[in-house]
């Protein structure tokens, strides 16, 4: 619940500010099995790239199972996004959750019978692949249902800090897990989304929005060139499919710094991934706190820089504290971006197309996982840190490119959202 206003308290005024959305009692059963969901979800990610390199000790073969998934997620992104926006959203969520469930439960147990082969963890990817498409766009089109538009920028801020969280406590615990016995670690991340479950279970029934009598082509057409028609929308969306291709991919790429690069173990791994987390997790409370940073394109394009910047310096970093460093800037610098870019995506979409605007950024990210089959290529040929150095000059490139081309993006912000 939001405390009562206590006058001369500026500190109790600031934390009211920052979890004013937590005083929403749906958002807050949102959140609950958000949070669960999702620190299975981080869990996976260090557990699952890490047992790919360990059986292979080929970063091409990480990069195999990421593009198992990501492929799938092109093919199926688009689809999520219709069903959250065209079907009940409590039945599409329950429905992705028991399906995750069931592929990370035929994961543990291949671990634990010591059968685990990469070809299980790529056909297992490509279900996780689909399902996630079908489960992150109906949360975050949830989202705008759950709360006034005056809190969206605080909400989606929150939304994306209990992620961040999960980053930093999700790895570090899996991190510790996995030391001890690879098959606990999985078998934990069943019983986190078994709890999620149960809290999607309460949450209301999400009605669909009402639709115009198009096919289920039409329906997707129809989301496409809204978006390519949209001034905004379209270099939002460009910036978005250029940092997932040439920086988001970084964190997938840290078992192999870990092993190849500052020759570190499983915990340290998990340090570096807790660092990430632990950046985006402080960049969440300062945009949730100014959510009016989230509403300025010129806020991205700055971040963006930033961004590429520390991928750059990580990838060259030859000393474990020095990449621990750059990773906590690299994980605040992408939250903000990140934000900002879901942000003026959700305050310019309209609102019977959330869950296609949410499916869109599904399938950019699922370039991401694509993009790593050609990084695990590259890595094998040049090595980690000129691969990755050099993606992120072309990210810095591309964003001054924008800057400099769209003077306009760059002085831009929401009509309506008070600037704090």
């Amino acid at each position: 619940m939001i405390q009562p206003s206590l006058p001369n308290r500026r500190s109790g005024q600031g934390q009211r500010r920052t979890f004013e959305s937590y005083g929403v009692a749906r958002f807050r059963l949102h959140q609950a099995s958000w949070v669960t969901s999702s620190m299975a979800m981080q869990m996976a990610q260090l557990a699952r790239p890490w047992l790919a390199f360990e059986i292979s000790d080929s970063a091409l073969m990480l990069g195999v199972v990421a593009a198992s998934q990501g492929l799938a997620q092109v093919v199926a992104a688009p689809f999520g996004g219709l069903a959250a926006d065209r079907l009940p959203k409590r039945t599409v969520l329950l429905l992705s959750q028991i399906v995750l469930l069931g592929m990370v439960s035929v994961m543990a147990v291949l671990v634990a019978l010591g059968a685990a082969e990469v070809w299980h963890l790529a056909v297992l990817a490509v279900i996780h692949g689909v399902a996630v498409t079908f489960n992150n766009p109906v949360r975050q089109a949830f989202i705008p249902l759950l709360l006034p538009r005056r809190l969206l920028a605080n909400g989606l801020a929150l939304h994306n800090g209990a992620r961040s969280l999960n980053q930093v406590v999700g790895p570090a615990i899996v991190g510790i897990l996995l030391e001890i016995e690879i098959a606990t670690a999985f078998f934990v991340i069943v019983g986190l989304h078994v709890i999620s479950v149960a809290f999607s279970t309460r949450l209301p029934r999400g009605g669909p929005e009402r639709g115009e009598g198009r096919s289920i082509a039409g329906e997707l057409l129809y989301g496409l060139r809204y978006v390519t028609k949209h001034k905004f929308l379209r270099i939002i969306v460009l910036l978005s499919v250029m940092a997932t291709i040439f920086v988001h991919p970084y964190p997938a790429l840290l078992p192999v710094f870990q092993k190849n690069v500052l020759a570190v173990g499983e915990l340290a791994l998990g340090l570096m991934f807790a660092s990430v987390g632990l950046g985006v997790l402080v960049a969440s409370l300062a945009v949730a706190t100014f959510s009016g940073w989230s509403t300025k394109s010129g806020t991205q394009l700055f971040a963006g820089l930033v961004f590429g910047a520390v991928v750059v310096a990580f990838a060259l970093s030859p000393f474990y504290l020095l990449s621990l460093l750059t990773l906590f800037v690299a994980g605040a610098a992408s939250q903000v971006f990140s934000v900002a870019n879901s942000t003026q995506m959700m305050y310019h979409a309209d609102p019977a197309l959330y869950g296609r605007v949410a499916g869109l950024n599904i399938w950019i990210r699922a370039l991401m996982s694509i993009a790593l089959l050609g990084y695990g290529a590259l890595i094998d040929v040049f090595g980690a840190p000129a691969t990755v150095a050099t993606s992120g000059l072309v990210f810095i490139a591309c964003v001054v490119g924008i800057s400099l081309v769209f003077p306009w993006f760059r002085r831009g912000t929401i009509v309506g959202v008070s600037e704090r």
